[in-house]
């Protein structure tokens, strides 16, 4: 994605004043989970994070956001408040991994956690901050 400065500058000042909206607000936060290129495999800090994945699965990136799933997307590719995964490695929201997921009565970060837990259950490579 080739934006100008200019542009990705209004971009920060639009995601920033929503936060801070939507944090006075209250507002739910939503998971989301972004499949990464296989070549982040070869990263000792992430498989060492995945002991139990199995070959040929996904490999994802699970957070949590206040702002939509796609805005989250762009911002980790642009590198605005990104984790080194998603922005090196990201390839494309996958909110289709998260069916059949149930975090009900869990706090925000206890549902982040649950939901990477229960992929890697399932075999895949997940880094979750």
């Amino acid at each position: 994605m080739r934006i100008t400065d200019e542009e990705r500058d209004a971009l920060i000042l639009k995601w920033r004043d929503k936060a801070r909206r939507a944090g006075k607000k209250k507002k739910p936060r939503n998971l989301y989970v972004i499949t990464l290129d296989p070549e982040v495999l070869w990263r000792r800090e992430f498989r060492h994070e995945n002991p139990g994945y199995i070959e040929g699965m996904p490999c994802v990136y699970v957070g949590m956001t206040i702002h939509e799933p796609g805005d989250r997307f762009q911002q980790h590719k642009l590198g605005y408040r990104s984790s080194k995964y998603p922005r090196q490695y990201g390839i494309e929201l996958a909110l289709e991994l998260i069916d059949g997921f149930d975090g009900a009565g869990l706090s925000d970060e206890q549902r982040e956690a649950a939901l990477a837990d229960w992929l890697r259950g399932q075999g895949m490579a997940v880094w979750q901050n």
